[in-house]
């Protein structure tokens, strides 16, 4: 629950990079204090804010409630959360990635298996 997460600046600059998807290492692509952990677990909230220096409500106005989904999705631009395997291994190097979701019919998510495949 203390994993760092972007703001609007990122999601802006994602959506005029003209990003396809992200993917990120952790349990959400936003920030925790961006997501329902700030309702349901008061003390990390506080414990943020005092970090933080700022209300919550100041950092994470209520406009970019869940902002990497919210704002990114509905221009076609999604997110993989929760990757790891051999991420060091191809630090700083030009790779062509495949993400490969489970098939099933009515849902909006599934787990996935991502590849990064190298460039001889």
């Amino acid at each position: 629950c203390k994993h760092p997460g972007p703001d609007r600046r990122f999601a802006e600059w994602a959506l005029k990079m003209k990003l396809r998807w992200i993917g990120v290492d952790c349990g959400s692509a936003d920030h925790p204090m961006n997501t329902i952990i700030r309702k349901i677990r008061p003390d990390l909230a506080a414990e943020a804010e005092k970090k933080l220096g700022k209300p919550l409500d100041e950092i994470f106005p209520v406009e970019d409630y869940q902002l990497m989904h919210t704002k990114l999705f509905p221009h076609g631009l999604i997110h993989v959360e929760n990757l790891g395997g051999d991420i060091d291994k191809v630090l700083n190097r030009r790779v062509t990635v495949g993400c490969f979701p489970w098939r099933f019919r009515g849902g909006e998510a599934a787990f996935c298996r991502v590849i990064a495949f190298l460039e001889e």
